[in-house]
């Protein structure tokens, strides 16, 4: 069993002769996914990789809290809690970088670089808000947001 960044893949394959059972998207243990010849073909052409997203979207997100979700949007109550539980949501499915070249059409736009710090910071101001300030981000006056910034 052999596990390869993409591009070393086809040359350690012919060398060694051993199958490709799994392949790295990035520097995590959380990186290492199953090798789909014909996804990572998609991937190094820039076309995308659908199928892969949507597993991982399977993996990462719980039926019983997209349907609260649903039911959220369509009162139009989504809040910055429900914001939180998304973006927690979607860090399990690995960085943001990972997922956008994942996407079909995304190489037009070049090679686009997501620093998921910047999410933790997002996630840092949520998480220093009170419960009505979540709810209802009109109460955030220059005294709120100057205690928000100081946690």
């Amino acid at each position: 069993m052999v596990i390869l960044a993409g591009g070393a893949a086809l040359s350690v394959k012919k060398v060694t002769g051993r199958p490709i059972k799994f392949a790295a998207t990035g520097e995590k243990l959380s990186d290492i996914e199953e090798f789909h010849p014909d996804r990572m073909t998609s991937r190094i052409l820039g076309m995308g990789d659908m199928l892969s997203v949507i597993e991982k979207a399977e993996e990462a997100f719980d039926l019983e809290e997209a349907q609260k979700l649903e039911k959220k949007l369509k009162k139009q109550v989504f809040d910055l809690d429900d914001y939180l539980t998304q973006l927690r949501q979607m860090k399990k499915m690995g960085s943001f970088s990972s997922l956008i070249k994942m996407i079909p059409g995304m190489n037009k736009f070049g090679d686009i670089k997501v620093d998921d710090k910047e999410f933790v910071k997002i996630e840092a101001i949520i998480c220093s808000m009170t419960k009505k300030e979540k709810q209802n981000t009109k109460l955030l006056n220059a005294s709120r947001r100057q205690r928000i910034a100081k946690r």
